[in-house]
């Protein structure tokens, strides 16, 4: 498993919730950003940079997050607000 070195860490705002993201560059220099969602749901967005990973990943988090709440919704599971770190 290749070494992750967390390079930033910032937090954003969604519908109302406050999501961690963390951006780290791996052993093989690539750079990726994360963000837990849930238990066991994770989001990663990758990019060239550090700045780009942020962009496309502060980009995508409120759709992933919509389309969750959508699924939760019809599902009837939907889970509370929380602070995501």
């Amino acid at each position: 498993m290749d070494e992750e070195m967390l390079l930033h860490s910032s937090e954003i705002e969604v519908n109302g919730e406050v999501f961690n993201i963390k951006i780290f560059c791996s052993a093989a220099g690539r750079f990726f950003a994360k963000t837990c969602l849930g238990e066991g749901d994770v989001i990663i967005t990758d990019g060239p940079s550090v700045p780009e990973a942020l962009q496309r990943h502060e980009n995508l988090l409120p759709l992933a997050v919509g389309t969750r709440e959508l699924t939760q919704s019809y599902l009837g599971t939907r889970r509370p607000r929380v602070r995501r770190m």
